[in-house]
């Protein structure tokens, strides 16, 4: 292999890095033409490398760092297309220009769909057009890696989010109750509770919980933050730190609803609140005690009646000075309560309208056994061949049976 001819072209005191240009070209006239060009730039500084053939091309790319290749398509060792694919093979992160004889634009076409930069019709006065298909050329390869490399750093950005959004999403259901705790402390009090939790964004802002008290008696939970994402499980994790610390006024769920209504006032942002009801169902007198923070009305099934529990109430953290009060009423044996997030009723059919507490009815309706429960997951099932999706809403769905 002949050396590679090397060549010193444009001012050599003008500002800005040197270019480094293989020229690919067996005819010596038209490879001094164009390094004469290349020479008379002002603007830019040129160092060219001459070589003849594709194999002295390709070895000179694997030992030596160029900016960009002039490349004759007529060559002894290679013609036609396959020569760009060819020296891409070697480097393909280099801006490659085309130079051949002939003025044909489908041919230029083609040039660029196999990854070449642009392209250069051959003439007896090269002039400018050399040097301006040059930066052309290293200009827009610059901007495809950039694209590219952002385009990486994107899916390595959303990858990453989703993997927090996986472990977020394991953490809130985490603090769901356990059945395995749960489950038979409710069976020894003949108990049985089935819920339904699905986030409509990954993680959200709904939580629900129960818990024996002892002494017969049950508390029930449920809430829901305004908005839903990222910002709402962030107060779901709030709140349920605070229930905690507060666990004490479980067994009155209206000074339940002040506490956290209060602690709430301090740590929100300017709109952000919760919605929330709370409950006993105290198993020796027979009776549920409840209060609301402006929840949908949970719906109370007994003696073969469904009747919803009035929630109106100031959601938690609206109010400086929040009054929440206790309601009461009978819950014998056999009765059972439905607690649900507003994405129930406020779900759209195919026809466009709410599904409503009327709807609500109708689909509970068509799920009661012979004996008169309530079938959930026939329930949802329903809901689910109702609904138009997407759900844009959490849902939670709890339904507590006294057997």
């Amino acid at each position: 292999m002949a050396a590679p001819a090397k060549s010193e072209a444009g001012n050599a005191t003008s500002p800005g890095k040197t270019l480094r240009v293989l020229l690919v070209e067996d005819q010596p006239g038209d490879a001094m033409l164009v390094m004469i060009a290349l020479r008379e730039c002002v603007a830019t500084r040129f160092q060219v490398t001459h070589v003849g053939t594709l194999a002295d091309a390709r070895r000179c790319l694997e030992q030596e760092a160029m900016d960009v290749v002039l490349l004759d398509l007529s060559l002894p060792d290679s013609s036609g297309l396959d020569t760009v694919t060819k020296v891409l093979d070697v480097a393909p992160r280099m801006p490659v220009v085309v130079m051949t004889g002939l003025d044909d634009p489908s041919l230029a076409s083609r040039a660029l769909e196999v990854g070449a930069q642009d392209y250069l019709v051959k003439s007896d006065d090269p002039g400018r057009a050399v040097e301006r298909a040059i930066l052309y050329a290293v200009t827009r390869m610059n901007s495809q890696i950039e694209r590219e490399q952002l385009a990486d750093q994107l899916a390595k950005e959303q990858q990453r989010v989703q993997e927090e959004m996986v472990v977020a999403r394991t953490m809130q259901f985490d603090l769901l109750p356990r059945p395995d705790r749960l489950n038979p402390a409710l069976e020894r009090l003949g108990f049985s509770l089935h819920s339904y939790f699905e986030p409509c964004s990954g993680i959200g802002g709904d939580l629900w919980g129960c818990q024996d008290l002892g002494d017969g008696r049950i508390s029930l939970i449920a809430f829901d933050f305004s908005g839903h994402g990222i910002g709402a499980a962030l107060n779901v994790f709030r709140l349920h730190t605070l229930i905690d610390e507060h666990r004490g006024y479980l067994g009155d769920p209206a000074m339940l609803l002040n506490v956290l209504g209060l602690s709430l006032r301090q740590l929100l942002g300017r709109g952000q609140f919760a919605t929330m009801f709370a409950a006993v169902i105290d198993c020796t007198a027979e009776e549920i005690i409840w209060s609301g923070a402006g929840t949908p009305p949970p719906v109370l099934f007994r003696g073969g009646r469904a009747e919803f529990l009035d929630t109106r109430g100031v959601p938690l953290g609206l109010s400086a000075k929040p009054s929440h009060e206790n309601r009461r009423t009978t819950f014998p044996p056999g009765s059972s309560l439905l607690v649900y997030s507003d994405a129930l009723v406020e779900a759209q059919g195919f026809d466009d309208k709410m599904l409503g507490s009327e709807g609500l009815l109708d689909i509970i309706g068509q799920c009661m056994d012979r004996q008169g429960h309530l079938a959930i997951e026939p329930m949802l099932d329903e809901f689910y061949s109702w609904a138009r999706p997407p759900i844009e809403d959490d849902l939670t769905v709890i339904h507590l049976a006294w057997s």
